[in-house]
Parts: C-alpha cells; structure tokens; sequence
C-alpha cells in the first residue's frame, strides 16, 4: 500500500486563502442584509473579522520569519520528549515553563479552529505583607479554587510569586469575566482569603491580541490596572 504526503499549504498560500475567505465573507453578509436576513449577516461579519485577523498574522508572519522556516517541523520519534512541567508544590498547578509553551499551542489552536481563547491572570494583594504561612494558605487556596471552578479543558498554572495564570479555550471576554468572577467568590468565601483580595487580568484571542506574546502582555497589563484600581480603594 503507498501513501502520498501532502505538504503543508505555504504562507503566502495561506494568507491568499484568508484573504479570498474574507472576501467571500464580506460579499455573503451583504447578500444576508439585503436580503433581511439580519442573524445570517452578522455571522458573515464575524467571519470576514476572524478571516481578516487571520491574513494579518500570516502577513506579520512572513515578514518577521522567512515562509520556508514556518512550514516544516521536525521531530526525532526515535528519542523522548524531555518533560516539559512539573507541579507546582504549593498550589499543585503546572509550572510556568509548562505555561509558556501551552500557551502557544493554544493560541495556534484557537486560529486554527476560528475559536476565541482567553487569558485570565490572577494575583493575590496585599501578599507580600502577609507572613509566610499566610502565603502559602492563600496560594493553596486560590489554586484549589481554580481546580474546582475551571473545566478541564482549561489550564492553570504558578505564574509567579502571588500569580496564577488560567487559559480558557473556546471562552470569549464575557465567559472569562465570569470565571474569573466565580473563582474570585470561591477565594473569599474561605476563612483564609477573606485575609486578602484577588486582582485579575482578561485578554482574549483575537479581540485583544493576535498571538500569544501580545495576549501575555495585554493580559498583564490589565492586571496591573486591576491592581492599580484595588490600591486606590485602600
């Protein structure tokens, strides 16, 4: 039996192909609006935005790394993968290197399968005052909490001292604000975490960042402000 290995569409292939998608989207939403079919036209609105962001990251793709790089990887099967994560003894999550590269590969995956992805970044205030069997308490807490708040398909991990960070798959802003929200209730619902408050940081795929650096930083940056906006009401 032969079989035939098809190579992987090239990059600019692939941008002239987000490109034709976005095209057909937009010319199908104005058919659906003329014809008064409302639900139908914003659908294909949708789908011109997704298909548009797509094309940019192709086009910033190329142009940062050469197409021929980005289309073939190469992994030895004969050798094991070294092991990625460990977990965190405190809170029992993943680590962060483990983090970084999920990361990544959930990013990739959300574009690939036209789905949003959110990024929540938790933080404990007032953790650096706190002796240090407060903090680890806190820390045990909080991740429980995530544990038994977040759905399986979801990731956490120790992001850094008082920091937890959460992917979200399939989870546009709205459902992540909601997560975050339940998690929160669940940390101050206990004894120990009425000791402290929980800030948080949403970013979301592609509303807010088109890859996973930009969508670590955004998410970053509104927990600064979170923090920020917490501080002054003390």
């Amino acid at each position: 039996m032969r079989y035939l290995r098809l190579r992987p569409l090239p990059a600019s292939g692939r941008l002239a192909l987000s490109l034709v998608c976005a095209v057909a989207a937009v010319l199908a939403a104005g058919l659906a609006f003329l014809a008064g079919a409302v639900a139908l036209g914003s659908t294909a609105c949708g789908t011109a935005l997704i298909s548009v962001a797509l094309a940019a990251i192709q086009w910033r793709t190329m142009r940062t790394a050469g197409a021929d790089d980005a289309d073939e990887v190469t992994i030895d099967l004969r050798h094991p993968l070294p092991r990625l994560s460990t977990n965190d003894p405190v809170t029992g999550l993943v680590d962060k290197a483990f983090f970084r590269v999920t990361l990544s590969q959930r990013v990739a995956s959300a574009r690939r399968h036209l789905q949003p992805l959110s990024l929540v970044v938790f933080e404990l205030d007032g953790f650096e005052r706190a002796r240090p069997e407060r903090r680890d308490q806190a820390l045990r807490l909080l991740g429980s909490a995530i544990r038994r708040t977040l759905r399986e398909c979801d990731t956490a991990c120790r992001y850094g001292d008082a920091a937890v960070a959460c992917l979200l798959e399939d989870t546009p802003e709205a459902g992540a604000a909601a997560a975050a929200e339940r998690v929160r209730k669940a940390v101050t619902m206990s004894p120990t975490g009425r000791s402290f408050t929980l800030s948080a940081g949403i970013a979301c795929y592609p509303s807010h960042a088109l890859d996973a650096h930009d969508l670590l930083r955004r998410s970053v940056q509104a927990l600064a402000a979170a923090r920020a906006a917490t501080a002054m009401h003390w």
